[in-house]
């Protein structure tokens, strides 16, 4: 590294800066670079494009509109990058594949919109020549700066500019050090500096009177301090309009109407499966939903649960269940519980264990939740399909989250802010479609209604009390297991369960547990229906690994208190 800072250094840093009369600034840069060792391909230049203010930073209006060496059009690359709270332009000039020694000769043309500073008694220049920053060391610098050509209300021969209106800042960033010699006419001002080390740098201040610059429209500093803003500003704003637009929709489209009391029911409702009752309760088909239609069908007839035993090791058992399906499914019952049906015997055939499922039966439970959105849809409980308007704006917001955040990344490395605020809006925006998506769906005046009946049947399976339920068994011994494929669907099996807590209920024909007959105790029975609801869900489950891959005022100066100056150094 000490090697590559002795192998080149700059012999002459020679600037011109024209100041014209509406504060914009013109400039030149010869840097003469000595390479006298090392690697190098070039130089690169650092130029800072926004000057801080009590308000944050602002563009200054940069523009770069000729690089040379030696004369000649080069390779340059342009970059952005944040340096010390602020953006600055580096231009990397050189050919990536050809190193270079001896004298070389670099031009930069550039200039800024914004260079001069208003004040209520004075117009001022407040700027940094070579900008504290060098790497390297700089041998002699001049600079001349060249005032606004002749104007009617101030003529140059008129402009009497005194030593306390013109301070000459050198030094390390900071440094309130000035030099004394310079040469001030009507016209100009030039002035050169020693050697300036690495970290050092000058700075020129010069104060006219008040008028004598003209302040750029408004419009052109409102743009250009938009600019500085803009990026922020629209990674505020897009979420925001997002958050406001996807409000309102949901208002309109998917906020449910106000369900209202709450009348305790003592059957479900009618011509509605479980499944389905579950799926209008929360919008969605979950693995509860599934289990529950297995009960269903052995409520309807269509098969038998049975409870095994077996050993697997020594004294240790296992349990399993053992599934017999009785009857082919009659043409009037629901579509998802002929698919449902459907996907048993073709997996299993007539009689089969539940383990025998795992692996396979999940690959039906696709279909299965399909005909149970298509069956709310078509029953008008909800508008349009749950699942359908669920996906739609996951999709967008995954999409959106995905891109924009890749993008941020990308933009922000890049140096390009305005475009890092564009993307990290729209990732925000997608971070926020995904949490509106779930509150997308809603539910039609019908599917109000319903939902009523199903918290009421859901309130008495939780709080029915022992005296009326006592006397509910009396005219119905299987009334446990009648309501079970509910109590499932709803979410409420162990409440359910313990609401028979010291009561004898009766095993329906299509359900056995081992070893029990008869009239039972409710207790007894609770844990075999609990482990055959964990089967079968287990059953209905993916193996691990089946999932597909493919599913962002004036006051005392100092060296490189201006705008402009930056730094640079060799590549």
């Amino acid at each position: 590294m000490i090697f590559l800072l002795l192998s080149l250094y700059i012999q002459l840093f020679d600037s011109e800066i024209n100041l014209n009369s509406n504060g914009s600034l013109n400039i030149k840069e010869e840097i003469t670079v000595n390479f006298d060792g090392g690697y190098h391909h070039g130089i690169y230049r650092d130029i800072p494009l926004e000057l801080s203010s009590k308000t944050g930073n602002f563009s200054l209006g940069f523009k770069v509109h000729e690089v040379l060496m030696d004369g000649e059009s080069v390779p340059v690359k342009k970059s952005r990058r944040r340096y010390g709270g602020g953006t600055d332009l580096r231009l990397c000039i050189g050919n990536p594949g050809r190193t270079i020694s001896g004298i070389h000769v670099y031009t930069i043309k550039y200039s800024a919109v914004l260079g001069a500073r208003y004040f209520e008694e004075w117009d001022e220049l407040y700027w940094n020549v070579t900008g504290t920053h060098w790497e390297d060391r700089i041998d002699s610098s001049h600079c001349v700066v060249l005032f606004p050509p002749y104007r009617k209300d101030f003529p140059l021969s008129s402009l009497q500019l005194s030593d306390e209106d013109v301070k000459i800042f050198v030094g390390v960033q900071g440094s309130d050090r000035t030099i004394e010699k310079y040469n001030l006419t009507s016209d100009r001002l030039s002035f050169g500096t020693g050697i300036l080390y690495p970290g050092y740098g000058s700075t020129v201040d010069i104060r006219f009177p008040k008028g004598y610059l003209t302040k750029p429209s408004f419009l052109t500093t409102f743009w250009l301090k938009l600019k500085s803003y803009l990026g922020p500003l629209l990674a505020f704003l897009l979420p925001l309009s997002t958050l406001i637009f996807l409000f309102r929709r949901w208002y309109r489209e998917g906020k449910d109407l106000p369900i209202g009391t709450i009348t305790v029911k003592y059957d479900p409702p009618k011509d509605l499966t479980a499944a389905e009752a579950g799926t209008i309760l929360d919008q969605r088909v979950d693995s509860v939903d599934i289990t529950s239609i297995l009960f269903d069908l052995a409520r309807l007839g269509y098969l038998s649960i049975e409870e095994i035993e077996s050993k697997k090791f020594l004294f240790l058992k296992n349990k399993d269940y053992k599934i017999k399906i009785l009857k082919d499914m009659e043409l009037g019952e629901e579509k998802h519980l002929r698919e449902f049906l459907r996907g048993l015997k073709a997996k299993g055939g007539k009689e089969f264990l539940i383990s025998d499922l795992k692996g396979e039966f999940y690959k039906c439970v696709k279909d299965v939740t399909e005909e149970l959105y298509k069956s709310v849809k078509k029953k008008k409980y909800f508008y349009g399909n749950p699942e359908t308007k669920r996906k739609v704006y996951i999709g967008f917001g995954v999409a959106a989250l995905f891109i924009g955040f890749q993008a941020t990344i990308f933009s922000f490395a890049a140096g390009s802010f305005l475009i890092s605020g564009v993307t990290g809006g729209i990732a925000l925006s997608g971070l926020i479609t995904l949490i509106f998506a779930p509150l997308m769906p809603k539910r039609t005046y019908k599917g109000r209604e319903v939902l009523t009946d199903i918290l009421g049947f859901k309130e008495f399976l939780i709080r029915v009390e022992k005296e009326r339920l006592k006397r509910m068994l009396e005219q119905n011994p299987t009334i446990f297991f009648d309501f079970l494929s509910y109590a499932i669907a709803l979410g409420v099996v162990d409440q359910w369960a313990q609401r028979f807590s010291g009561l004898q209920i009766e095993q329906p024909g299509w359900y056995s547990a081992y070893g029990l007959h008869g009239p039972i105790m409710a207790s007894h029975i609770a844990g075999s229906i609990g482990d055959s609801i964990g089967a079968f869900s287990a059953a209905t489950s993916p193996p691990r690994g089946s999932s597909s891959g493919f599913s962002g005022g004036g006051g005392g100066g100092f060296s490189g208190g201006g705008g402009g100056g930056g730094g640079g150094g060799g590549w």
